[in-house]
């Protein structure tokens, strides 16, 4: 019984929330909040408060978090040895994406790996901002995630791939036959960019230039971007990646200036993960690994 209060505080810090905790677990959220009234009482400590941005931990929370997680892990990491034995295949990974790797690579992944275990299941989490997914490794929030390399924090990191920035132009383009796209070229196009909140790879890549192109447009999706090119509102820069999604009748051409990110995998550092997620970062790197 011990084991499920830790897991539902654990969940509770990870989250956020007591009632996701509960949604995620199958319990109510009365369930899940006797559960850690019951680890206070006796432990004697208050280990959970509130502030305006949710579940903070206390300050003996923050000393007994890290052995929270070490039992957690190594229960998990016997349930699956156990079922090792059985031949059985079981556990849960939480794995953290950014768009593009979410759209291209999970998916086929995903196909992969449940063909091999069918019986272990999986919780994505997506963000836009490569200094979330580090901090939801760092603090355990997920198991694993796909990084813009290098890290900012720091972190256990494979390379996989490395992801070129591309002009993007309708199939009637004039300079559709060339072998690269000029950046200067860019002054004089109808720029179609993405909106960057966080990460501005694309901005830095812009504010390089000699002379700065201003855009036209600027929306928030990738799709977005591909439909509109496709119909002729202009041209876009994104990255290879997107290339892959080919149902979008559009140009993909390489710049004369080469800009690129490197795309990882990364866990925390010497985590002991679960069989599981050991497992699926395995496989991804057996996939897509150079």
């Amino acid at each position: 019984m011990s084991l499920q209060k830790y897991t539902a505080l654990l969940r509770a810090i990870e989250l956020g929330s007591i009632s996701k905790a509960a949604a995620q677990m199958g319990y109510t959220q009365s369930a899940v909040s006797r559960m850690i009234a019951d680890l206070e009482q006796e432990w004697g400590m208050p280990l959970l408060h509130r502030s305006r941005a949710g579940l903070e931990l206390s300050a003996a929370g923050q000393v007994l978090l890290p052995h929270l997680r070490a039992i957690v892990s190594d229960c998990a990491l016997l349930d699956y040895t156990v079922g090792e034995l059985h031949g059985l295949h079981t556990g849960l990974v939480r794995v953290a994406t950014f768009t593009s790797v979410a759209d291209q690579w999970v998916p086929t992944l995903l196909t992969g790996f449940q063909q091999l275990y069918p019986g272990i299941e999986f919780d994505l989490m997506n963000s836009e901002r490569y200094a979330e997914i580090e901090e939801w490794i760092r603090a355990g929030k997920v198991d694993c995630g796909f990084v813009s390399l290098p890290t900012v924090t720091d972190l256990d990191t494979v390379f996989l791939q490395r992801d070129m920035l591309m002009a993007v132009l309708p199939q009637d383009h004039p300079l559709i036959g060339s072998a690269v796209f000029p950046v200067e070229q860019l002054c004089e196009e109808r720029l179609i960019a993405l909106k960057e909140d966080a990460d501005y790879e694309i901005g830095r890549f812009l504010d390089a230039l000699p002379n700065r192109p201003k855009p036209l447009y600027q929306v928030s999706s990738d799709h977005t971007i591909l439909s509109m090119v496709e119909s002729g509102l202009g041209v876009s820069i994104m990255h290879s990646l997107g290339a892959r999604a080919d149902r979008y009748r559009v140009a993909w051409k390489p710049f004369d200036v080469h800009q690129y990110r490197d795309i990882g995998i990364a866990t925390a550092k010497g985590a002991r993960l679960s069989g599981a997620a050991r497992l699926f970062v395995e496989h991804v790197c057996k996939a897509l690994g150079t």
